[in-house]
């Protein structure tokens, strides 16, 4: 009776532990920027361009990867604003994942960020990126994102929209 238990979970550590061997972590710093923004807060219609308002900001992802698949966590704070009128972009946390095949120069990833400032806010963040430098632990990369609400204080379902750009850094352990 003995033996074919120890077979199963033989069998299981086998299937498991290669992949167990792959699992990583990486964590990415970005500053990017919202190339141009619209948004519809309580019937009320604004929209910007970078050519506006420049309105850098830093972005931290940390990543458990298993395979191509990552589990992420995103964090958001702008940093400044120029032009009169204008206010840096609100700070937001949120879940994501991202695809990343290491054997090919382009990556996708999704995210979705709550607002953790001023209202209540939530969006679905879209992007994707093209990796200028891999050292196998360390990626330069440019990334290009879009935000859409998805629901929030006087916000409507894809109410406000934004693409954004950013460079940075990217360290897989």
């Amino acid at each position: 009776m003995r033996h074919p238990l120890l077979l199963g979970l033989a069998t299981l550590a086998v299937v498991l532990v290669p992949g167990r061997a792959e699992a990583q972590w990486s964590f990415r710093l970005a500053v990017e920027a919202p190339l141009y923004s619209h948004a519809t807060v309580n019937g009320q219609s604004s929209s910007f361009g970078i050519n506006e308002s420049f309105q850098p900001g830093i972005d931290l992802i940390g990543s458990y990867f298993l395979s191509d698949w990552s589990v992420d966590l995103e964090f958001h704070r702008g940093i400044a604003a120029t032009g009169t009128g204008y206010s840096r972009t609100l700070g937001y946390l949120g879940p994501g994942t991202t695809l990343d095949v290491t054997t090919f120069p382009l990556y996708a990833r999704a995210s979705v960020p709550f607002q953790l400032e001023n209202s209540f806010a939530v969006y679905l963040r879209l992007g994707g990126g093209l990796k200028i430098m891999d050292l196998a632990f360390l990626r330069a990369y440019f990334e290009v994102t879009v935000d859409l609400s998805l629901a929030g204080t006087g916000l409507t379902f894809f109410g406000s929209q934004a693409v954004n750009a950013g460079l940075g850094l990217w360290l897989r352990l």
